[in-house]
């Protein structure tokens, strides 16, 4: 359901999105994922945005291991928690590369300010972590991400420019992650 006006820069209105997948294959297991999105436009002309994401998954029917990796969930990167590696947030295997996880909860909020007409700022702080627990274990540290984004508003839609810095630094996390792409985050 989108009900946003525009989709690469909306100012107004809201997404959500619910995906129930089963699987009876090698494996029998169901993975839900719920994702929600909504923009306000306070000045309602543009000039500020406010922009706020979640995003809940669970897998049930399997343990994490019997799970296919390409199913399970991860988090962490420009699609999810920036100022964190491409899915480096969750449970990792012995030789500390991502094993992804049966459950997820991710989070975000974004302040969009309009400069001019072709150049925008926009603060952010994410947060999000991978369980290996079929449902998301609210009582769990979450890792936060915040960062500075640079917008160029082009003809079809703002090129973004962000860098981010991870709040929570764990060893091995970089200092900071650079991403860019096309289209506000979310």
């Amino acid at each position: 359901l989108d009900t946003s006006d525009d989709l690469l820069n909306p100012t107004r209105g809201y997404r959500l999105a619910l995906e129930l997948r089963p699987y009876f294959v090698d494996r029998t297991f169901v993975r839900t994922d719920l994702a929600a999105s909504t923009v306000y436009d306070v000045r309602e002309e543009g000039g500020l945005v406010l922009a706020v994401r979640a995003r809940l998954g669970a897998i049930v029917g399997e343990q994490l291991l019997a799970v296919p990796s390409d199913k399970r969930f991860f988090s962490g990167g420009g699609g999810s928690v920036r100022g964190f590696a491409y899915q480096a947030i969750g449970p990792r295997t012995e030789e500390d590369d991502p094993l992804g996880g049966r459950s997820l909860f991710e989070l975000g909020f974004e302040a969009r300010v309009r400069l001019s007409e072709r150049i925008g700022l926009v603060p952010f702080v994410e947060g999000g972590q991978v369980f290996e627990e079929g449902f998301p274990s609210f009582e769990a540290d979450l890792q936060f991400g915040a960062g500075l984004g640079l917008r160029y508003f082009t003809a079809i839609g703002p090129l973004r420019f962000d860098v981010a810095f991870p709040i929570d630094k764990r060893e091995g996390d970089d200092d900071f992650q650079v991403y860019v792409s096309f289209g506000q985050a979310f």
